[in-house]
């Protein structure tokens, strides 16, 4: 009985994890350009590895991987929290509720319950000695690649050269330029070779972050 309410308690939230994401990819349908965007692709990503753990449940391999994922999801609540949301032309609400809340399930539900997830279940089938931090960046370095790929090919996203306004190098701050007065929903009116290094920065700290409370909590369980 008390493994079997173990089991219930490991796949539960990776089960609600799959459908809030099901539902929020069923509501983005309409807009297939959306699916390079970090935020679905993360999510995808979060619901991949929730759905591998069910079928192979307490492997040290994939809570390395979940470790990634939900570094990466959290990445996407952190960002349009205090960056894509603000800026968002409609309002904060707006930003959060649209795609009959697709959004609010992609930036806020599905990062929560894998951050909860990740420290309550995986965070113990962690090897102790398993450098993780440097992990942390390789997700978003191979999404920056493939955008860049997509973009140098003559890809567009409504007209500008990347989904995001600080990956956009046609703004007027380009790759190295200091333009603040011009940030708008297209820039933030810094080079694109910055914002990367941001980026790199953001997923270092919140991985170093996440692997001290997945130490924390190993800690506390004695392993």
């Amino acid at each position: 009985m008390t493994q079997t309410i173990r089991d219930f308690k490991y796949c539960i939230p990776k089960l609600l994890i799959l459908l809030v994401t099901l539902y929020a990819m069923l509501m983005m349908l309409h807009w297939p350009v959306g699916f390079t965007f970090f935020t679905q692709l993360s999510n995808l990503y979060a619901a991949l590895v929730a759905g591998l753990q069910i079928a192979k449940p307490r492997s040290a391999g994939l809570a390395v991987v979940k470790y990634t994922a939900t570094v990466c999801i959290t990445a996407t609540f952190l960002v349009f929290l205090t960056v894509l949301a603000p800026l968002d032309p409609r309002g904060l609400v707006a930003a959060y509720t649209q795609d009959h809340c697709a959004s609010l399930c992609m930036h806020f539900i599905t990062p929560v319950l894998t951050a909860w997830d990740f420290l309550a279940n995986d965070a113990g089938d962690l090897r102790p000695d398993r450098k993780l931090v440097p992990f942390a960046v390789l997700p978003p370095l191979l999404y920056y690649l493939m955008i860049l790929m997509l973009s140098m090919s003559g890809f567009r996203w409504n007209g500008k050269t990347a989904p995001y306004p600080f990956l956009n190098y046609d703004a007027p701050a380009g790759w190295f330029g200091f333009m603040p007065e011009t940030a708008d929903y297209t820039t933030l009116g810094i080079g694109v070779a910055y914002a990367v290094l941001g980026m790199v920065g953001v997923f270092l700290l919140l991985g170093w972050l996440l692997a001290a409370a997945a130490r924390a909590v190993r800690n506390k369980r004695g392993k």
